[in-house]
């Protein structure tokens, strides 16, 4: 359940490529979404999609664990920036690197619904090629079984890669 004090704490975070005062608005969307998954969506996964420059917000309903986006992001501009939350406090899945990598997003952002915020942003050194390839790579490393542990190591390592060779920035 999303509770007020969860709301009430979700933080500002320093966001690569945003003025101070986007990302004071960013923490006021976060804490809005907390809001409207509370209150119309019974705690389930709400994403908010903006323009690169904060606009033209755009609500998507989703289910416990999953949000279809479908062709929704198309006609929106590129460098989108999306948030959503995760009812089980969970960091990024697969289906939301997934969903990072092979499209518009240029950040993308969880806020758990106990308030906590986490943000991948691509850097001007990222390459769909080069992170396409790693991703396949780190599957194939990673996934075996295909259980929720390996998906999130897989996930851990692949952010980090990212990171250590400057395609992204992850707030954690």
């Amino acid at each position: 359940m999303i509770t007020d004090k969860a709301i009430e704490s979700v933080p500002k975070v320093e966001i690569n490529g945003f003025t101070d005062e986007q990302n004071v608005f960013i923490q006021k969307q976060h804490k809005e979404l907390l809001k409207y998954s509370r209150d119309n969506n019974e705690n389930k996964e709400v994403a908010f999609v903006f323009k690169s420059d904060l606009t033209n917000k755009t609500i998507f309903i989703g289910s416990d664990d999953v949000i279809e986006f479908g062709n929704g992001l198309m006609g929106k501009g590129d460098n989108l920036f999306v948030m959503h939350n995760h009812p089980r406090n969970s960091s990024f899945s697969k289906t939301d690197i997934d969903e990072f990598i092979n499209s518009l997003i240029k950040s993308l952002s969880i806020v758990k619904n106990n308030g906590e915020v986490v943000v991948i942003t691509k850097t001007g050194a990222y390459d769909f090629r080069s992170a396409f390839i790693a991703k396949q790579r780190h599957i194939s490393k990673y996934i075996v079984n295909k259980t929720e542990e390996e998906y999130n190591i897989f996930v851990d390592k692949l952010l980090k890669y990212y990171e250590k060779k400057g395609m992204v920035k992850w707030i954690r």
